[in-house]
């Protein structure tokens, strides 16, 4: 399979604390992999022009200046921000300003220019929010095609120096250890592969241990520094965030399987409380269906 590529940055903008932090990273990356950043802002009316568009005069004429108006105020604050970029970092960048639906304008958007990475600030949900679509962070992982890195804070130092890949016994795809393997090249990191059996009876720990096998030989093949271990527990999720925690890991990467693209409304369970509880950056790439190379006994799976 050809190397993953990163040409192409998206970062959703919408000017807060987290949106900046969020560019902060997509910028660093970008600078590593010469990639272009996209910068998008979506107006969604309801939400951001809120009751000052419904406190005008009711008729929908007198409101289409102070719309122009939001808009242009927009624009401009877009157009200072790629200034400041390329004057400091000079990063490609290009902005674009749309409105409608948050997360449908940004997977459209991704599809339309070819992104290869979207990177979005989250500020998590839980709760009854986590049962459904949560955030536009959320939303866009869940329905996205494209790898789309999450983050919630800043990252206090710069790069991924270790990278965790969670196996657990749902399938796998090259793809997600492929776009690890691009980072850890980059940042000179250790790959941290752990797995996370269902149970401990012999058979789950068997599945995992051929998986582990199958991702040890794809890391080993490029020479890239690596730890592998079991983790027995009841909480998947839970499991994995606290190896990250012990280990000081700084990126998670995950699959989002493609029963969340057929309901439009959940994430696996696993990648749900991963994106939503993470502290450090999540990763997150759609397996493409029939190609599955993380060998599971059972399935004829190559």
């Amino acid at each position: 399979m050809e190397k993953y590529k990163i040409e192409n940055i998206l970062v959703p903008v919408d000017f807060s604390d987290t949106s900046e932090i969020a560019l902060t990273e997509a910028i660093k990356l970008a600078g590593l992999f010469k990639a272009t950043v996209f910068l998008l802002h979506v107006v969604e009316y309801l939400n951001e022009f809120n009751g000052y568009f419904y406190s005008v005069v009711p008729e929908l004429q007198t409101s289409i200046p102070l719309l122009l108006e939001f808009e242009q105020t927009v624009e401009k604050r877009m157009q200072e921000t790629k200034e400041r970029i390329l004057k400091k970092y000079g990063v490609k960048v290009e902005v674009t300003v749309t409105s409608g639906q948050v997360h449908s304008e940004i997977i459209s958007f991704s599809e339309n220019k070819k992104i290869d990475l979207i990177v979005m600030g989250t500020h998590g949900v839980s709760g009854y929010k986590e049962l459904f679509i949560g955030s536009n962070a959320q939303r866009v992982v869940t329905l996205s095609d494209v790898p789309v890195l999450t983050i919630q804070k800043e990252i206090s130092e710069t790069g991924f120096k270790n990278i965790l890949i969670p196996i657990d016994n749902a399938l796998h795809s090259r793809e997600k250890v492929n776009m690890a393997l691009l980072i850890a090249e980059v940042f000179g990191s250790t790959i941290h592969i752990i797995g996370l059996p269902d149970s401990e009876e012999e058979l789950d720990v068997n599945k995992i241990n051929i998986k582990l096998k199958s991702v040890e030989k794809i890391i080993g093949n490029d020479k890239l520094s690596y730890k592998t271990t079991i983790v027995h527990g009841k909480n998947l999720a839970k499991d994995a965030l606290d190896y990250a925690d012990k280990n000081n890991c700084d990126l998670i990467v995950i699959n989002t399987g493609h029963e969340s693209k057929l309901t439009g409304i959940f994430l696996g369970a696993f990648a749900q409380q991963l994106v939503n509880h993470s502290k450090i950056p999540v990763l997150s790439i759609k397996h493409k269906e029939g190609y599955f190379t993380i060998e599971t006994p059972g399935f004829g799976i190559s």
